[in-house]
């Protein structure tokens, strides 16, 4: 080059952006169609399905499980709880490879084993401070204990309860067991409740259901770390909105805070759908032959999945048109969705944990056989772990990967 100006211009340019190479590759692209495009999965190492199997002596079944794994959290763990209310925080590693060996882990082992992706809750481990994992005795013994009975903060520090004689639900400390606060506004026994999705120390709303056929909204604030009401109080806090309309009690809530929208069914009745400020929108009603509903969730599409008794699987658009319906042969104990919900996790009594895709029911995926009925399932933040608990009082933690059946299944809903 002869101009200096465009020399200098050109030198800067190469020195901030880099030089186009005059060829990137040797070997001639793949034609259009070729396996590699249609099937890019099948070229990626194959997981095995389990991963890791966790024991706890307690053999109580584990009926609650929340993956709150996420690296902003200060102290990543999945706390589990079982049908006799005792709970655990056991640690996860962020560091863990997938591909390891499945491994077993059980509390009375006094070594922890560093390949493992969770680390079992030490005081269970060392057998000390157990008084520090129990939520009490004060449950109302008729009511039987799901995953709906409790509710996990993000931060893994606060564990909701409900089910107790007195009509209360309660907050307690995940690291003391200490309950911080007693909530009053049922006129009769709680029993389900959920939370709205939130980053860490942000608010959220703690949706709850009861016998006496109302839905309740409260306000949990991070700064109070605390029920706040919607009169200010924190000794005597009141709900922001009291929802009705059902005839019996209530057996299942969901909430979707970004819709604004609180979904919630009772015995043999209806599922209803409320603002979060208590107006009734509209009525998602059984099909024929279903009956009472005991398993509901919520999409960021805003549709709405349904679990009726006896198997039925039902899927609504918000505004009440039933989308799909299949019965399973399982008895189905919990059921929930990935984040961006197109898909849905079950397992029931069969012991079978399956993968369904959400918007047509099609069923995807089986893993093998477990000894005993899946009790509660809960995803990790990186979408690449499945946790089961069984009715053994074990912790599975299953290898998932979403990535193979969103290029086997590329049409969109």
């Amino acid at each position: 080059m002869t101009d200096p100006v465009m020399k200098e211009a050109i030198e800067n340019q190469i020195r901030c952006f880099g030089q186009t190479p005059s060829q990137l590759l040797t070997d001639p692209h793949p034609p259009r169609s070729s396996v590699m495009h249609l099937t890019p999965m099948m070229f990626t190492t194959v997981q095995d399905d389990v991963c890791m199997i966790m024991k706890f002596l307690s053999n109580s079944p584990v009926t609650h499980v929340a993956a709150n794994t996420h690296p902003a959290v200060p102290g990543p763990a999945v706390t589990t709880i079982t049908c006799n209310h005792n709970f655990a925080i056991n640690k996860w590693n962020a560091t863990y490879q997938q591909g390891a060996t499945p491994t077993s882990f059980s509390s009375d082992k006094k070594e922890e084993t560093p390949a493992l992706p969770l680390a079992m809750d030490q005081l269970l481990v060392l057998n000390t401070g157990l008084h520090r994992r129990t939520l009490g005795d004060n449950f109302d013994q008729r009511l039987k204990v799901t995953q709906s009975s409790f509710v996990t903060t993000a931060d893994n520090r606060f564990i909701f309860a409900c089910g107790f004689w007195d009509k209360s639900f309660r907050l307690f400390s995940a690291d003391t067991a200490k309950i911080l606060q007693v909530i009053y506004g049922h006129f009769d026994v709680v029993t389900c409740m959920t939370r709205s999705e939130n980053n860490l120390n942000q608010d959220c709303y703690i949706i709850t259901g009861s016998k006496d056929c109302t839905v309740m909204v409260w306000m949990f604030t991070s700064r109070n770390q605390a029920i706040i009401g919607d009169n200010g109080s924190l000794e005597h806090p009141t709900p922001k909105a009291t929802l009705t309309g059902h005839e019996t009690e209530v057996t299942c809530v969901s909430v979707l805070a970004e819709l604004g929208l609180v979904i919630s069914g009772s015995k043999g009745g209806p599922c209803l759908v409320h603002t979060l400020n208590g107006d009734l929108l509209s009525s998602l009603e059984p099909p024929e032959g279903c009956c009472s509903p005991e398993l509901i969730t919520m999409s960021r599409e805003a549709f709405v999945l349904v679990k009726f008794e006896h198997g039925h699987l039902c899927n609504y658009s918000v505004n009440g048109n039933l989308l799909r319906h299949v019965t399973h042969k399982d008895s189905i104990q919990t059921m929930i969705l990935s984040r961006d919900g197109q898909y849905m996790m079950i397992g029931g009594d069969g012991g079978v944990v399956e993968v369904w895709r959400s918007h047509d029911l099609t069923l995807l995926y089986t893993y093998p056989t477990c000894d005993s009925s899946i009790r509660a399932l809960s995803l990790t933040h990186d979408h690449k772990f499945l946790l089961a608990g069984l009715a053994t009082g074990c912790l599975l933690v299953f290898n998932i990967d979403f990535n193979k059946w969103h290029h086997e299944y590329q049409e969109r809903y």
